[in-house]
């Protein structure tokens, strides 16, 4: 039985969209508030990690460049997209589809990347994680068989 819990752990930690229902599928006994916190303690503990490492990398490869005297590459195309959707999202934004849509590490850099200096980053995701982990937990159990 705890091995089941530790997959399902695992399994909101890298997509947390679909965890509160597959919990819900793989231990039919589980209540709401035990689903709520295995899978919102799994996405908290996650974005923590891949934020962090993500920063720390950045940083990293950064300073890095700047010894070295690489310089950083044109402005292409992709990069004006890449540009625009972030500046129409925004932050708020992006940490809701963090939480949702993006799996959580992958959101988790690409937020690391463009607001790593905002200190209130890390906050906003883990408010949307908390949020959307209830709307997705009570979803689940609407829908139960």
């Amino acid at each position: 039985m705890i091995i089941t819990y530790v997959g399902i752990f695992l399994w909101a930690m890298v997509k947390f969209l679909f965890a509160p229902f597959t919990a819900l599928l793989a231990i039919p006994e589980i209540t709401w508030i035990q689903n709520y916190i295995l899978c919102v303690s799994a996405g908290l503990l996650s974005a923590t990690i891949f934020y962090n490492s993500s920063v720390f990398l950045i940083n990293r490869t950064q300073d890095r460049r700047a010894r070295k005297g690489i310089v950083k590459k044109k402005f292409t195309r992709r990069n004006k997209i890449i540009i625009k959707t972030k500046n129409s999202i925004g932050l708020w934004g992006l940490a809701l589809l963090t939480a949702s849509f993006i799996s959580i590490p992958l959101g988790s850099l690409i937020t690391a990347k463009f607001y790593r200096h905002e200190k209130r980053t890390i906050y906003i995701i883990y408010l949307c994680i908390i949020v959307l982990g209830a709307v997705l937990t009570s979803i689940s159990y609407l829908l139960k068989p």
